[in-house]
């Protein structure tokens, strides 16, 4: 009689698996007892007969039986729809080349009334604390549900969310799993989103278990609004700059003729309305800068920064909304504040930040109301604060303002602003910090303390050292004939002779000629259709002459990577458009001061 048979012959039910858990032998009373026919079992995992029991008591015992070869006996359920309350003793041993032997018979019958209740109690016990270990300790929130939404069980996590998955979805779930997409709302709070998946857990019964696993999505969600805002600003960036030439080439022509109308000693009464032409022109070009300087993208840097400056330009951006707001601004720096070390754009920012929140303040009250904001000198660093008479910040939360993502303003607040400060200011070897205003109208203080930038006096009195006085002959090479004039213009207000030129070739036909000598060239960035003044910079430098170093590049674009790094290799300055007569001057003395 060959093995087989013999296995088939006896009343118990024998398999042996290998040492992958894989169905090698499997007896016709195997396959009685568990309703799994040999042609199913053979070659298949173990846990194919036994589908209740992985990683339960008899995946251990399999592993201790193989550890030291010592025969167990347990008892299991069977596992089966097919044999419902079947519980099997089973008998394992270890054979040859790690091979298992389990030998099981059913227990009901022969175990008597209470050793069968008692070990029927005790493995379902077992199974209960292993299946509650499991559901309790998950991450994330957990549902057990009926086909119509009925919550049969819920661990800790699951128990926070409030509200039900769809009923369509559930009813689907049943014989496929569904993905699902649920918002929550809890009272004072922005909506939570979940993304979740229903599946059922027992397809064989006809009364099927619904598991839902859900996971709290919302911060997911919310870095990518923030990288949506930040791909919509960048695009905003690329707008402003590809119009800022437009912009400020005629406003460079409109600053300089207002200016030379007012200085004209015949025409005074109109000197009232060309100073108005003059002074609206130069706030529009710096409005534009601002934006420009704001959205660029480029490598932080490390210099001299005047605060003042700073603060008038953050309150130009802001003009409108704060006139909007009922909101005075006050800005009190003295003279003798010296320069910070820091990054323009990045200090400009913090500043933005928090005007914005100031004035954010001061709008939730729906009252009137100040921003001040002053700067003094504090043992070799410059003390800045941002007043507000808004209602304060609630002392509980004072501390957690500079949390990223924490917000008191719902869905209107990103809670980033603040923490993008703290980080920016920090990273330029500075601290920040939040107060509120004790006495007076109230309201909160934002401080932050920046380094005093060693070199700023020392750059001070070299920008103001100069040939003043002298008379300069100045080429100035400009494609645009407007601004082309009102640059010739300004130059012949300040005593200069001028020689003006619109394209490449006609400016190289003027240094060519061999009377000529400029003492300074005014160069646009972007010359002709064909040409930049970075190609007549290197047509001067090959000649050997020199005379490249009295070139003043100018500009009414943005600087784009490419042209920043040009200018960095040509080490030249750069006068931007619109500018003024004041800014002319300071630039011709200090290319002619070398």
């Amino acid at each position: 009689m060959e093995a087989k048979d013999l296995l088939d012959t006896r009343g118990a039910g024998v398999a042996v698996i290998g040492p992958d858990w894989r169905i090698a032998e499997w007896s016709a009373g195997a396959s009685r007892m568990t309703a799994v026919p040999a042609t199913r079992a053979l070659g298949q995992s173990i846990w194919i007969a036994f589908p209740a029991a992985k990683g339960t008591e008899l995946e251990r015992v399999f592993g201790e039986v193989l550890a030291d070869g010592k025969p167990r006996t347990f008892l299991a359920p069977a596992g089966a729809p097919e044999v419902p309350g079947t519980v099997l003793e089973t008998r394992v041993t270890r054979g040859p080349s790690e091979h298992l032997t389990l030998a099981f018979r059913p227990v009901h019958e022969e175990l008597a009334p209470e050793s069968r209740a008692e070990q029927l109690l005790s493995a379902l016990e077992a199974e209960r604390r292993l299946y509650l270990q499991l559901f309790s300790s998950l991450p994330t929130p957990a549902l057990v549900l009926t086909r119509d939404g009925q919550i049969l069980d819920a661990n800790p996590e699951g128990a926070k969310l409030l509200g039900g998955a769809d009923a369509a979805a559930l009813r689907h779930a049943v014989t496929r799993r569904q993905d699902v997409a649920l918002a929550f709302e809890f009272a004072g709070e922005p909506p939570r989103e979940v993304r979740a998946v229903v599946v059922n857990v027992d397809p064989v019964r006809a009364s099927p278990k619904l598991l839902f696993l859900a996971l709290d999505v919302s911060r997911e969600m919310l870095l990518q609004q923030r990288l949506l805002q930040a791909d919509r600003l960048s695009q905003l960036g690329a707008l402003v700059s590809g119009v800022a030439h437009e912009l400020n080439n005629p406003l460079a022509a409109i600053a300089a003729f207002g200016e030379a109308l007012a200085l004209d000693p015949h025409q005074a009464d109109l000197e009232e309305s060309a100073e108005v032409i003059r002074s609206e022109a130069m706030r529009a070009g710096r409005i534009v800068q601002t934006l420009l300087d704001f959205a660029r993208q480029r490598p932080r840097t490390q210099t001299a920064v005047d605060l003042g400056e700073i603060a008038e330009r953050v309150l130009a951006l802001q003009r409108s909304a704060l006139k909007k707001a009922r909101i005075r601004t006050t800005v009190s720096v003295a003279n003798d504040v010296p320069a910070v070390a820091g990054d323009p754009q990045e200090l400009q920012q913090v500043m933005l930040n928090a005007v914005v929140n100031a004035r954010q303040a001061i709008e939730s009250t729906g009252r009137p109301g100040q921003i001040a904001i002053a700067a003094r000198s504090s043992d070799h660093h410059v003390l800045v604060t941002v007043d507000d008479t808004g209602p304060g910040v609630p002392p509980e939360i004072i501390d957690r303002v500079f949390e990223p993502f924490f917000s008191t303003k719902a869905e209107h607040g990103t809670g980033l602003g603040l923490a993008i400060s703290f980080g920016l200011v920090r990273g330029m070897g500075g601290r920040m910090w939040m107060q509120n205003i004790e006495g007076g109208e109230g309201g909160a203080r934002l401080s932050f303390e920046l380094p005093v930038d060693a070199g700023s006096a020392d750059a001070a009195a070299q920008a103001a050292a100069g040939k003043g006085g002298q008379r300069l002959s100045v080429l100035v090479v400009e494609d645009e004939e407007a601004v082309r004039r009102a640059m010739a213009l300004l130059t012949r207000r300040l005593g200069h002779d001028v020689t003006a030129a619109g394209r490449f070739t006609e400016a190289t036909e003027r240094l060519a000629q061999g009377d000529a000598r400029y003492d300074a060239l005014l160069v646009d960035v972007h010359l002709d259709e064909a040409h930049t003044g970075f190609e007549l910079f290197e047509h001067l430098r090959t000649e050997g002459r020199g005379r490249e170093r009295r070139i003043v590049f100018t500009t009414g674009d943005s600087i784009s990577t490419q042209t920043r790094d040009a200018l960095e290799r040509a080490d030249r300055p750069v006068l931007r458009k619109p500018f003024s007569l004041d800014e002319l001057r300071e630039m011709l003395e200090r290319v002619t001061a070398g």
